[in-house]
């Protein structure tokens, strides 16, 4: 199996948020599973046009490094999120990557998919994080297994061996759920709500919004 980790964190290797997300992976590799770690601030993800030709041709039209990073997770079996909270919310880095996903949300593109979310945070907020990351995974077909939301304030994150056993505990839940084909019931059943949402939403616009039309027939979601 396959697993991706996409943090949010700008501070590169000083990112508490990416240690734990690497402790997850290493989890992770206890059970057996092929990660790989990737840190959204040294990638060039543009912010989105707003043009809707993603729907239509069922990918964004523009040059930089959005397109070949989603098509290296369609083809991961699980996907973990990590932000540290900045002004009460998740970083501008993860939402950038958030707001080219509408393709993704419509067609539900990551539906069989894992997931798990990491919000770190020196005070509050880090709750509100992890639902809104937790959100944006569902509806783009990923079924949560757990996360981790927690406020680490000042010191180094070295000297907090219990999130770091905590964070490899729940990469190897992870690969398990996995591993094992582990059903959410309502999340699942949320998750068929938005697809009729959006099929309306697609049947509305299907000569116009022609790859997620076709994309939708050939799922058998019409």
């Amino acid at each position: 199996m396959k697993i991706f980790a996409l943090c949010g964190s700008p501070r590169k290797n000083n990112s508490r948020t990416a240690q734990l997300l690497k402790q997850v992976l290493a989890g992770a590799q206890l059970e057996g599973a092929e990660t790989e770690y990737v840190d959204l601030s040294e990638s060039k993800i543009n912010y989105c046009f707003g043009c809707g030709k993603c729907h239509k041709l069922g990918e964004c039209i523009q040059k930089d490094s959005f397109n070949s990073l989603f098509g290296e997770i369609l083809q991961a079996e699980g996907i973990i999120l990590g932000s540290p909270v900045y002004a009460g919310h998740i970083t501008a880095q993860l939402k950038t990557w958030f707001d080219r996903l509408a393709n993704a949300i419509h067609c539900q593109r990551l539906a069989g998919k894992y997931g798990m979310v990491i919000s770190t945070a020196n005070g509050s907020g880090h709750e509100d994080a992890a639902n809104y990351m937790e959100k944006v995974l569902r509806r783009i077909g990923v079924q949560v297994v757990d996360r981790m939301a927690c406020t680490i304030p000042g010191g180094l994150l070295p000297e907090e061996a219990e999130l770091l056993s905590r964070a490899r505990d729940l990469g190897v839940t992870l690969a398990r759920a996995i591993a094992e084909k582990r059903e959410f019931p309502e999340q699942l059943e949320e998750q068929e709500r938005l697809r009729n949402h959006y099929r309306q939403v697609i049947l509305r616009n299907k000569d116009v919004w022609e790859w997620e039309y076709r994309y939708i027939q050939e799922k058998g979601w019409l």
